[in-house]
């Protein structure tokens, strides 16, 4: 398993200088949460752009707050820390109204010591009149200082021209071309979110697959807030695994952040191929597990069900018996893959890559059309088809991803919601879809 490796940029300051808005600004997108609280972005958020012909890779970090004590802020440390040391190049972002704050002074002395090439970046320069503010900088020792406004867009183009003519001497041998002026795309490859509630053990899983903490894991439930891609290569597979924050019935929401990771959660869902939900083992199938799995499905997305935390399920306890429960408790279950793991012990983790890639060939399958002739043939011969005296005339498969097919129908009053469901039976039977959604379309 290898990551697929860019030229990367750090973006680095203490909270509230602007650092995720600065990000979404050059990314062109809202991937990471920009809210007023201090302390929203907690792990490493990382986008691949290109500018000016140049491919790269943007790195958010948490803000600095300097040395403080407690687990959390060591855990939040140990990210920037890895995002420094990850970095090829550091944007060092500081305030512009509020002026040089001793976390500053802290942070530039820790990346004096680095090696990297390092862009002081003052923020919040919104007009000519604020452009005085940025002289008190260079008090720093990092050199000249570029005046944006990451709210308004102001001195972003000079940063990001002055950073493209600077990536020669850290370019790379083999970097794939980025397809996408924003983000690359991945032909070839799977985007898989890993959703469920808080605590369930999401950031556990994808650490365990990328042997490294790339994302904190904390047991205060709610750690990870925003969605957190990675690309990697796994059995000469591209996929990409987005991290999310755990997603709360809309009642259970009491902070901002939580309200915002809970959005983007919801969003990942949307841009992913294959939604990998995960439930708590000890805990079992909960309300709000079916609200998450019945999200995925109304957005027509593939579907993996992984038991996390099957080490703490009790061993007398068999698979096959949690799995005859949990398709009792939610029928539609029985049509996707039910995976146990332990992101603790690393049971069955890496396997369910495979279960991933498995369902999302099935998502993308084009039929040929002399099997679909033969499909519709078989239909028209069951005793339940032929009971109904009703005769389908013509199948076509309208796309894919997920499957989407039209039926044309002659004698459409003996058509029930039954019927229907019959049909869509007799299709995951014919195919083998087990994995995805699939939907038929029904033309009177």
């Amino acid at each position: 398993m290898k990551n697929i490796n860019l030229p990367k940029i750090a973006i680095v300051g203490r909270p509230n200088v602007g650092k995720s808005s600065l990000f979404n600004r050059i990314v062109g997108a809202r991937r990471s949460i920009v809210e007023p609280s201090s302390g929203t972005t907690r792990d490493r958020l990382h986008a691949d752009i290109r500018w000016k012909g140049k491919g790269l890779t943007i790195i958010d970090t948490a803000g600095f707050e300097g040395t403080r004590h407690g687990d959390m802020a060591e855990l939040v440390l140990k990210q920037i820390r890895k995002g420094i040391e990850e970095a090829d190049i550091i944007f060092f972002v500081t305030d512009g109204i509020a002026g040089i704050a001793p976390q500053d002074r802290e942070l530039s002395s820790m990346l004096r010591r680095t090696s990297k090439r390092i862009y002081l970046i003052v923020n919040k320069v919104d007009n000519e009149s604020d452009m005085q503010k940025t002289l008190e900088f260079f008090e720093l020792g990092l050199g000249e200082p570029y005046a944006v406004s990451a709210m308004h867009g102001r001195g972003i183009e000079r940063l990001c021209n002055d950073l493209a003519k600077g990536m020669e001497k850290y370019a790379m041998k083999n970097i794939p071309e980025l397809v996408s002026p924003v983000r690359r795309s991945l032909s070839n490859g799977v985007k898989a979110a890993i959703i469920g509630r808080p605590n369930v053990g999401k950031s556990s899983y994808l650490n365990y697959i990328l042997s490294e903490e790339r994302v904190i894991v904390h047991p205060t439930a709610g750690t990870t807030r925003d969605a957190v891609d990675t690309n990697f290569n796994y059995k000469d597979r591209e996929y990409v695994l987005i991290d999310t924050a755990g997603i709360r019935h809309s009642a259970k929401i009491e902070e901002a952040a939580d309200f915002y990771g809970s959005v983007r959660s919801k969003e990942a869902v949307k841009r992913c191929d294959v939604a990998m939900v995960l439930l708590d083992g000890p805990e079992g199938l909960t309300r709000d597990d079916a609200r998450i799995i019945d999200l995925c499905l109304e957005e027509g997305k593939a579907l993996v069900i992984a038991v996390n935390k099957w080490d703490l399920v009790k061993e007398s306890m068999e698979m096959s018996k949690y799995d005859g429960r949990l398709k009792e408790g939610m029928r539609v279950i029985r049509n996707f893959p039910v995976v146990f793991t332990s992101a603790k012990t690393g049971r069955n983790v890496k396997a369910s890559l495979d279960v991933i890639w498995s369902v999302y060939e099935k998502y993308r399958i084009i039929i040929q059309s002399d099997k679909l002739a033969e499909t519709l043939k078989s239909l028209n011969k069951t005793p339940e088809i032929i009971n109904k005296r009703i005769k389908f005339k013509y199948l076509i498969q309208e796309g894919a991803m997920p499957p989407r097919f039209i039926l044309g129908v002659k004698g459409a009053k003996g058509l029930s919601e039954n019927l229907k469901r019959f049909v869509e039976n007799f299709f995951r039977m014919a195919y083998d879809f087990e994995g995805t959604p699939i939907r038929i379309r029904f033309n009177l």
